[in-house]
């Protein structure tokens, strides 16, 4: 019996290793950074996609490795809320009222804004 209480037991910790590997966060979701307040500094829109590059006073976050680290940030045009992002840029420079961005993955090479905080 104490054989098969350990054959038992194993199996559920492998079944409970499987599991919680299948559903843990991947590392997209764990490269997730707000960048400090800070006031906008440039935004830049076009270059024939609908996104737009944004330049902050704070220092930059980069917390998934994009290789371009002297150009800001960029939104990506592929993502659903890529225009409400750019409403709240333009209204925040506009207003002079500071922002924090989320950075989250790369676009253009530069890190990924996925959220626009004004204050």
């Amino acid at each position: 019996m104490h054989i098969l209480s350990r054959v038992r037991s194993a199996a559920s910790a492998a079944l409970f290793a499987t599991v919680s590997a299948a559903f843990a966060p991947t590392a997209h979701a764990q490269a997730m950074q707000y960048t400090d307040f800070g006031s906008i500094q440039l935004l830049e829109a076009g270059w024939s996609q609908d996104t737009m590059a944004v330049t902050h006073s704070a220092p930059l976050v980069n917390p998934s490795g994009c290789p371009v680290t002297n150009a800001g940030y960029a939104t990506d045009p592929a993502d659903a809320g890529h225009n409400l992002f750019h409403t709240v840029a333009l209204a925040a420079f506009l207003n002079r009222k500071e922002v924090a961005l989320l950075i989250s993955g790369c676009v253009y090479s530069k890190p990924k804004i996925i959220s626009v905080r004004m204050r």
